[in-house]
């Protein structure tokens, strides 16, 4: 009996400094001047309604409401924080253009714990520099031209070839994808190691569209777990390419560029350099087989752009025969598969926007973002708006022919 007491008593405490808490912080936000919106429940605030809609073919409606309600800047209350949501392409692009000055990146701590606290995602200042600029100098260096179509050419025929019957287009991308990150960044061909990596990765991902508590979400507390053993696995694979590069051996890959910088500043640790990996990977894998998987949907429900596509590949394939890889100069020569991966992109919006965290106190517009608030802008309501595109929600490849000025 006591102890039924003691624990009632708790749990009223802690429900009403909980309340109390909210209700202050509530107050606060309201005399400032904040944007509108709702908050929702304590502690949980509207975040099973943004991840039960993400989890729909339809996501839209979760920020459609909010802007029909309360306009395209508006206050809601995700993953443990409150947060301005911004749906304004020329508010967007003043909290990017102001990153490090009125705003640096922050992401809620659900999100942190997966993809690690040396996570790109989550760098700031000189490191996030370095790193930034260590992968863009990979990412425009000869050696993806080099190697990057032609691993895309054999790991997508190797797959093709193993396909017997009905397949899950979506599995097979995510399989693909993941073989080809896998060799740009540790040079690591499909094996059952990988395949067990991949499977792994697959509970990580699970953990980002769930409730972010591990005592009561089944599925983040695995995904917390998977993520252990992935960095274990990669830790490993560091450790022994450090061994391998000590004795002369050298690889073109993401991680001997991460090696080779060491000489110009200060080195990276060993979990520097596997968060960074994690992240690139979690980077990588779903949403670019998600984008696959739509862009054959989306080809498939559009006859026409299908069959234009096929024409420009196959008069790139007449001139080189059925057996050889494309080459860079083939991949510059393709414009409306270019308008394909544009209108694809658009249309899907895999990243949907990104989060950042005001520096200091923030004027916008009529309103104030107060220091240390966090903020997502939007994408994918940029993106779908009429007033950026006509017929924003319609697959139309053809629109980007014709200069389009949004760049957001």
């Amino acid at each position: 009996m006591e102890l039924y007491t003691t624990s009632l008593l708790f749990i009223v405490s802690f429900s009403t400094i909980i309340f109390l808490l909210f209700r202050r912080n509530s107050a606060f936000w309201r005399s400032i001047n904040t944007p509108p919106g709702s908050t929702g429940l304590p502690l949980i605030g509207e975040t099973f309604q943004i991840i039960s809609a993400y989890k729909t073919e339809n996501p839209e409606p979760f920020i459609d409401a909010r802007v029909s309600k309360y306009g395209s800047v508006f206050t809601t209350h995700v993953f443990g924080e409150r947060t301005v949501f911004s749906a304004d392409v020329e508010i967007n692009k003043f909290i990017l253009q102001n990153e490090g000055r009125l705003f640096e990146s922050s992401y809620p701590g659900s999100i942190a714990n997966l993809v690690g606290k040396h996570s790109l995602l989550l760098m700031r200042g000189g490191l996030h520099r370095r790193m930034h600029s260590l992968t863009m100098s990979f990412a425009n260096s000869t050696i993806i031209k080099d190697h990057l179509l032609a691993d895309i050419d054999r790991l997508v025929r190797l797959n093709l070839d193993s396909w017997t019957g009905r397949i899950l287009l979506m599995d097979e991308a995510k399989k693909i994808t993941f073989e080809l990150t896998l060799k740009q960044l540790l040079s690591i061909e499909p094996c059952e190691w990988s395949e067990n990596l991949r499977k792994e990765y697959m509970l990580v991902i699970e953990g980002f569209f769930c409730i972010p508590l591990p005592f009561f979400s089944l599925t983040y507390r695995r995904a917390i777990q998977a993520r252990k053993r992935v960095t274990e696995a990669l830790h490993l694979v560091v450790r022994e390419r450090r061994i391998e590069r000590e004795k002369g051996v050298k690889k073109n890959d993401m991680l001997a560029a991460l090696f080779d910088s060491d000489g110009d500043e200060e080195n990276f640790y060993d979990d520097e350099i596997v968060d960074f990996l994690v992240s690139l990977l979690v980077a990588g894998y779903d949403t670019t087989s998600t984008t696959m998987t739509l862009a054959v949907k989306y080809l498939t429900d559009t006859p026409s752009a299908l069959a234009q596509l096929k024409e420009e590949h196959d008069a790139i394939r007449a001139k080189k025969g059925a057996s050889v890889a494309l080459e860079w100069d083939d991949y510059k020569s393709m414009p409306f598969t270019q308008c394909v991966v544009n209108e694809t992109l658009r249309l899907s919006n895999i990243i949907s926007g990104v989060f950042r965290r005001a520096i200091t106190d923030v004027k916008i517009k009529d309103y104030t973002i107060p220091k240390g608030a966090k903020v997502f802008t939007s994408l994918r309501a940029v993106h779908l708006d009429q007033d950026n595109f006509e017929d924003a929600r319609v697959f139309n490849p053809w629109r980007w022919q014709v200069s389009n000025s949004l760049s957001i």
